[in-house]
């Protein structure tokens, strides 16, 4: 079943820390923000905005065809895609080293001695973010920085999920909330036009949510390969001709003093140019293309 298909364009109002690896005291960020981050942030906010348990429940569902988010300059009218140039990861004209370079800096805590007011043994921690405005420019040419991606919602639930979204304009992505990292305000909701929309064709799908390739091959989500492809390329067949490949945590238990992973996938990540040959009915979910359960 078609979905309406809408563009979000948060402004960045705080630095974001989305967690990827972590360095010795280093947690690095990543320089894009998946699907399942901004999925968790918009349940987050309707079960808190709904006020019942059971609400949550029903976010999950309510929100899990979209995609994941990239930035755009203030100035500029482009999103920064991701693509892998000469074996480097880049966000539109930027590599990955420029990108950080400009838009990311490094806070540092560590934890107190009481008494002595000096700093506990092994307590230091680094935590990388991307700052909302660059900065290297001068204080008045500073542009802030936009986060786009797409949202596709059920028509029996438009009218009220756009009303929810724009009375509940701020949400907070990735770590560290409770220091004031992650805020981002909703600047702009459009409702896409309806039948081949190019902006479905860029991010390479349908209005059904599926996958497509009708222009190129450079995946702008991730796409599965535990879903029926592992097996493939254990035999030595190739799915992507340029890229790298991770290992996706996208649900834990939070049930148990002990966090554990509930849900993961290997996955294709964005910017890696594919090559699928036999029909792959893969569905957007949380940002991943992969099969519905």
């Amino acid at each position: 079943m078609a979905k309406i298909w809408y563009k979000l364009i948060f402004k960045q109002i705080s630095p974001i820390h989305i967690g990827i690896f972590n360095y010795g005291v280093l947690s690095e960020t990543r320089i894009f923000i998946p699907g399942w981050t901004i999925w968790g942030a918009l349940v987050n906010k309707y079960g808190q905005h709904k006020g019942k348990e059971e609400y949550f429940e029903e976010g999950k569902k309510i929100f899990e065809s979209i995609t994941c988010f990239y930035p755009k300059l203030e100035k500029e009218n482009k999103v920064l895609f991701p693509e892998y140039k000469n074996g480097e990861f880049y966000l539109g004209d930027y590599s990955e080293n420029e990108f950080r370079a400009k838009f990311t800096d490094v806070y540092v805590s560590t934890s107190i001695q009481p008494l002595s007011l000096t700093a506990k043994d092994e307590s230091l921690h680094e935590i990388e973010v991307i700052l909302p405005k660059s900065k290297m420019a001068d204080k008045k040419d500073k542009e802030n920085v936009y986060w786009i991606g797409l949202l596709g919602i059920d028509e029996d639930k438009k009218e009220e999920i756009k009303e929810f979204l724009e009375k509940n304009s701020n949400i907070s992505v990735g770590g560290d909330s409770r220091y004031g990292l992650g805020n981002m305000k909703l600047d702009e909701l459009v409702q896409l036009n309806e039948a081949a929309n190019d902006e479905l064709t860029k991010w390479g799908i349908t209005e059904e949510g599926k996958l497509t390739f009708k222009e190129d091959k450079i995946l702008k989500n991730y796409f599965s390969i535990t879903d029926g492809f592992y097996d493939e390329i254990r035999e030595g067949e190739r799915i992507f001709h340029v890229g790298t490949i991770e290992h996706v945590i996208i649900d834990y238990d939070f049930s148990s003093a002990r966090l554990k992973t509930e849900k993961s996938k290997i996955c294709v990540t964005p910017g890696s140019k594919i090559k699928v040959d036999r029909d792959c009915n893969y569905e957007l979910i949380r940002g991943i293309f992969q099969m519905k359960s």
